[in-house]
């Protein structure tokens, strides 16, 4: 009995002090793998995702797991209902805060980025006239996406930050000319083709060491939210 009342008021001094909610999450049925989350994202239960009743697509949320100490940060891209309280996270994302439980399991969470937020006079200008993004991250943005397998396993692993996704090539040189004015930050168009039709990224930067790479990231990210890491 003391032991849980001491468990409860320690629990009530981190809300205080750090401004966190009280939620519940539950992991993801392996069913759902390889469904389009509501963000139309392919769901993926290694990626670092959760779905929301109504905190924005594209937001990121901070979970806390008391009883382990482990916190994570997670994508929202998809859509729950009738649950205010609940998040759905996926498998890797349980993993990580060491919940293993099929029943509802009790966190903390803080928003530490609301997609709702005002876009910068920079974000405005970079993009005046152009296309949407038809590119986001679907986990973890500091985790590079692999874009192509190297020729030579032995090669050195190079990195680059993925700012815009165009459906048409003007829109994709027009801004990486833009980066490269505003930021000095040298940038390349590269053309793909997917299930949605020929894309044209902006990738920035032939970095040798993910540390350059996340450098560029977080120089950028305060103007660019939506990009994120590639390795080449």
């Amino acid at each position: 009995m003391k032991r849980s009342f001491i468990g409860l008021l320690a629990l009530g001094m981190i809300i205080l002090l750090f401004g966190q909610t009280e939620s519940f999450v539950v992991i993801y049925d392996d069913g759902f793998d390889g469904e389009i989350t509501a963000s139309g994202d392919v769901f993926s239960q290694d990626a670092l995702t959760a779905a929301h009743e109504f905190l924005p697509l594209g937001s990121r949320v901070e979970l806390l797991y008391v009883q382990t100490g482990k916190r994570i940060s997670l994508l929202v891209n998809d859509r729950i209902y009738d649950a205010p309280d609940l998040f759905w996270i996926s498998r890797s994302a349980a993993d990580s805060l060491g919940i293993y439980s099929i029943h509802p399991t009790s966190v903390l969470y803080t928003v530490v980025e609301g997609a709702s937020a005002e876009p910068t006079a920079v974000y405005t200008e970079l993009f005046r006239s152009l296309g949407p993004n038809l590119e986001s991250p679907a986990a973890d943005p500091c985790n590079p996406v692999l874009r192509s397998e190297r020729k030579d396993p032995s090669a050195a692993k190079r990195y680059g930050v993925q700012v815009y996704a165009a459906a048409k090539r003007m829109d994709a040189v027009t801004l990486s000319r833009r980066v490269q004015e505003e930021f000095e930050y040298l940038g390349y168009v590269e053309k793909t083709s997917g299930d949605t039709g020929t894309l044209y990224r902006v990738i920035i930067g032939d970095f040798d060491s993910l540390q350059s790479a996340l450098a560029c990231y977080w120089k950028l990210r305060q103007d660019i939210p939506e990009i994120f890491l590639v390795e080449k």
